[in-house]
């Protein structure tokens, strides 16, 4: 998993400022059937505000060698609500999958520092680690005098 600033050229193209890169190769071995993993891919200060959010599913998510593995959701929040801004995002190949998501709050200020969840979950009698394919993007559009401080922290 990679959080990164996007470049000034791209800022001022798309409008956001951050990057978050998710992949299936994000995903540890051995996680026990129907478990979500949880992931903390950046701290937020205080006073940051997170204008919004935009999901763009490049790859669906799928177990190659299981066509009955159909489903698996994204949640993006934070520790006040794990799914603040997506709620349950479809991203499996054998599913109803979702190429694309606006955020569901906009304008999030952080009075308290806090941190960014990412959160993924699989249906019943599956494991997460059996994926074999899939990519997600996530940008987000963040600022406030602290920006720095949220760009800087590349998570686990």
């Amino acid at each position: 998993m990679k959080f990164t600033p996007l470049l000034e050229n791209e800022q001022a193209k798309q409008g956001y400022t951050h990057r978050l890169d998710f992949s299936y190769r994000d995903i540890p071995a051995g996680i026990a059937v129907n478990t979500p993993q949880v992931w903390t891919p950046a701290a937020i200060p205080n006073g940051t505000i997170i204008y919004d959010a935009f999901l763009i599913l490049v790859t669906p998510f799928a177990d190659t060698a299981d066509t009955a593995f159909n489903s698996d959701t994204l949640s993006l929040g934070d520790t006040g609500s794990a799914t603040r801004f997506f709620s349950a995002i479809e991203l499996n190949l054998n599913g109803t999958f979702v190429s694309n998501s606006f955020a569901a709050a906009k304008n999030q200020q952080y009075t308290a520092a806090d941190s960014l969840k990412l959160t993924l979950n699989a249906m019943a009698a599956k494991s997460l680690s059996n994926l074999k394919q899939g990519q997600a993007i996530i940008l987000l559009r963040v600022g406030n005098e602290n920006r720095a401080a949220i760009i800087d922290n590349q998570g686990p």
